[in-house]
């Protein structure tokens, strides 16, 4: 009986343990998906470079709370913050504090050149001046090309070494005609130009005596004046129209082929009707 009561508490005992195994198991239920976080580049400079400090740059979460700041260098003084190159009125002087955001984050921190004493030199600042020929390569220039100018101080520039097929027609920049004068002095600006002097070709004249004259067998020299496609003897819309219906059908029947290439590339395309255009608005 004794025996059989002891028997009777093991197995109880092992029951309870294994229901309490039971309770107590809680398997730990896979991890949600976590919502990835993306970091946005933040950068802080100042401009001019070398007119400060400035902290703050690194990449950040969106709505992460970011001291910026910046301190003058000796001759220079703080004007103003510039936001992605925009005026950035969130900060009343020359630090803050900033909210970052998801895109983009370029604070510029503006500063004056300010001397510390008048007989400090003012800066200089240079950019290169760069001379170029339309069409290209047929004339050289009396300044090496690329080198550097003073801002606003006056440079001279001339053509020399003309092919002798060609005539000029006048100086361009950024697209705009500047003057027909070969020889002229440019004011240089703060950033890097190309002068462009453009040149047409001159149409063969046996009228004039020192036009050289066609041996006998030789091709005859076909006369016209670059860009007046149509052939109506002025340089007009009328003539970029028609460039633009070659360029558009391939069909070149009804233009001088030759005075519809108007920039003399071998190619009848949209540049020769812009050089017309051009040539149309300049003598107006």
């Amino acid at each position: 009986m004794r025996r059989l009561l002891i028997t009777l508490c093991g197995l109880l005992l092992l029951c309870v343990s294994s229901m309490q195994a039971q309770g107590s198991f809680n398997p730990t239920y896979p991890a949600d998906p976590q919502t990835p976080v993306f970091y946005y580049p933040l950068t802080v400079k100042c401009e001019p470079a070398g007119a400060g400090y400035a902290s703050g740059n690194g990449s950040y979460a969106p709505g992460t709370s970011r001291y910026i700041s910046t301190s003058a260098y000796s001759g220079y003084t703080f004007n103003h913050w510039e936001l992605n190159g925009a005026p950035y009125n969130g900060a009343s002087g020359t630090y803050f504090n900033y909210t970052t955001v998801a895109g983009k984050m370029d604070f510029v921190a503006v500063y004056d050149f300010t001397p510390n004493y008048p007989s400090e030199p003012v800066m200089n600042v240079k950019s290169r001046l760069f001379l170029a020929s339309e069409p290209a390569g047929i004339c050289t220039f009396n300044r090496t090309s690329g080198n550097y100018v003073e801002a606003d101080q006056y440079v001279s520039v001339n053509v020399t070494g003309v092919d002798q097929q060609y005539e000029f027609t006048g100086w361009w920049l950024n697209g705009t005609k500047l003057t027909s004068v070969q020889a002229f002095n440019h004011l240089m600006g703060y950033h890097d130009e190309t002068l462009v002097a453009h040149f047409q070709l001159i149409p063969f004249n046996p009228a004039f005596p020192a036009d050289p004259q066609m041996a006998a067998g030789q091709p005859s020299v076909q006369t016209y004046v670059l860009g007046d496609a149509n052939e109506d003897g002025t340089v007009d819309v009328a003539d970029a129209v028609a460039v633009i219906n070659v360029y558009l059908t391939g069909n070149s029947s009804n233009v001088n082929s030759g005075a519809a290439d108007a920039n003399a590339d071998g190619v009848i395309d949209i540049a020769d009707a812009v050089y017309i255009i051009n040539v149309y608005l300049t003598n107006q």
